[in-house]
């Protein structure tokens, strides 16, 4: 499934995205990603619920906050800045019907 590359830069604060597939750029020979970075992309993209973007920086960057109960049985916090594809904008369902 191919996503808008530049959807990222339409983000407002409040609005909200479901990721669908990896980023592109990660697929690449040679990309540098950290794995724990790779583990919550991959539990993202199982857990299927919309993320909201709660701030955006002065690069214009969206970011989002995720938690997770982690190995230990404790709330673990993650914050990532969605400055790439592979993910849509989930319409809320009241603009839907219209």
């Amino acid at each position: 499934m191919a996503t808008d590359p530049n959807l990222w830069r339409t983000l407002r604060v409040g609005d909200r995205i479901r990721f669908v597939e990896y980023p592109r750029e990660f697929l690449q020979p040679g990309y540098c990603i950290f794995p724990e970075t790779i583990r919550v992309y991959r539990k993202l993209l199982k857990r299927k619920s919309p993320l909201r973007a709660y701030e955006i920086d002065e690069y214009s960057s969206p970011w989002i906050r995720c938690r997770f109960v982690g190995r230990n049985g404790k709330l673990e916090w993650h914050f990532l800045s969605v400055n790439h594809d592979g993910f849509v904008k989930v319409i809320p369902r009241a603009k839907r019907r219209n």
